[in-house]
């Protein structure tokens, strides 16, 4: 199939929407072809997966198969050197078939892109980095971790995880929120809390284990009971005595500066998952336009699409989604140019995911209204684009935090300034 020529994935016209500048190059058509031959694939098992809060191992063995799991590693590792703009537009694709996979997915292949370019930028060699790149790339391992835990408190990205001090290593007790990915993981990543640690006690690090490692479990979807993007499984997991050694122990970091020590994190985190939200806005255009073609009122000789302002509703849709598009596709453009500093990467960061995450709310909020009575069944598939949508704005940075970030680097006032309100 041809960049030219119509997609099973959404239905659409030939020059359907996507983030990357027509026209297509024969590899960006390569690209948006298989993610949108995922979507297709996946989108027939979407409802099915959101109703029994069930994963879709199905799903992620075809992205295995096809090289989608692994498309940002260099070649070198076994991937095809995908950038973040490249990224970006695939997951915008696929997010159109099943959100809870896209987003699921994401936490893993936004993590292979930005180790490798914090790895490649580093003058300073990483052996445990390059074994996780190369274990993803060969062996088509799949990665899951978290920096959350439900209900924790005290001081800022402490966590109540901890890890203290044995012969040979460190012992890791603490609950984990918010594991993408989990069901099918084999490597499984938490920020711990490095207890009595000779430096301070407000040390942290990002350990990795494999998820079968003594002392790892999961209570399982019991703990993801959630009201958008089911099949993204991200589970609690139980970390209980995880004996660590030294050797897998990374240097650890200040717990302020933990995303900021992280160069590119925060850069592909958030506009990643800011694609991903724009696909399931994306999908609601197309089930809005198909809808309003194919209905007629009873008391209409015509279809709901001569309503003018059924017009002006979809087309706020439309403009929603263009702004989103340009605000993604300028910030990727942006950091590639030039990867941002970490002063800098707070604030370009938040206000693509603040700005494009409210878009996608506006607009499923518009395709409920044009959608009536019809949007609140199940079985007509809005009512889930709407479910999953809000989920884009509980990833962080929040609104709140991310406005802060904003204003505090407009005031030249450092992120991790303390106290926070002086």
């Amino acid at each position: 199939m041809t960049a030219t020529e119509s997609s099973p994935a959404t239905g659409i016209f030939p020059d359907y929407p996507t983030l990357l500048r027509k026209p297509l190059s024969e590899r960006e058509a390569r690209l948006l072809e298989r993610a949108r031959t995922h979507a297709a694939d996946f989108a027939t098992r979407a409802d099915q997966h959101d109703r029994e809060n069930s994963f879709p191992f199905e799903n992620y063995a075809a992205m295995k198969e096809s090289g989608y799991s692994t498309m940002t590693l260099d070649p070198k590792y076994g991937g095809e050197g995908v950038n973040l703009l490249e990224l970006c537009a695939c997951q915008e694709q696929l997010a159109q078939g099943c959100a809870g996979t896209a987003i699921a997915v994401n936490m893993h292949i936004f993590v292979l892109g930005s180790m490798q370019y914090d790895l490649q930028a580093s003058s300073v060699l990483d052996p445990m980095r390059e074994m996780f790149l190369h274990m993803a790339g060969q062996q088509k391992v799949i990665m899951s971790g978290s920096f959350s835990e439900t209900g924790a408190a005290g001081a800022y990205l402490l966590p109540q995880t901890k890890a203290r001090k044995t012969e040979g290593g460190w012992l890791v007790n603490g609950r984990k929120s918010y594991n993408s990915n989990l069901p099918q993981a084999e490597l499984l990543g938490a920020l711990v809390h490095l207890e009595d640690h000779p430096d301070g006690d407000h040390l942290v690090a990002m350990v990795a284990m494999p998820k079968e490692t003594p002392g790892l479990t999961t209570p399982g979807a019991e703990s993801w009971d959630v009201m958008g993007v089911r099949a993204s499984g991200s589970w609690d997991a139980v970390w209980d005595n995880v004996f660590v050694p030294d050797a897998m122990m990374p240097a650890p970091q200040d717990a302020t500066r933990t995303f900021t020590n992280m160069a590119s994190f925060g850069a592909w985190f958030s506009l990643t998952l800011s694609a991903v939200y724009l696909g399931v806005a994306q999908a609601a255009v197309d089930w809005v336009t198909n809808y309003v073609k194919s209905r007629t009122p009873m008391s209409e000789q015509r279809p709901l699409s001569h309503m003018p302002g059924i017009q002006y509703q979809l087309g706020e849709m439309i403009a929603l989604n263009e702004a989103s598009r340009a605000v993604i596709r300028s910030a990727a453009e942006d950091w590639m140019a030039r990867p941002w500093s970490p002063e800098d990467g707070g604030s370009k960061a938040g206000v693509c995911k603040y700005i494009v995450t409210n878009n996608n709310v506006r607009v499923l909020n518009l395709a409920m209204d044009i959608a009536g009575g019809p949007g609140l069944y199940r079985k007509f598939g809005l009512e889930r684009l709407y479910r999953d949508v809000r989920a884009g704005k509980a990833h962080p940075p929040s609104d709140v935090n991310a406005l802060e970030m904003i204003g505090k680097r407009q005031l030249g006032i450092a992120g991790d300034f303390r106290p926070r309100w002086g």
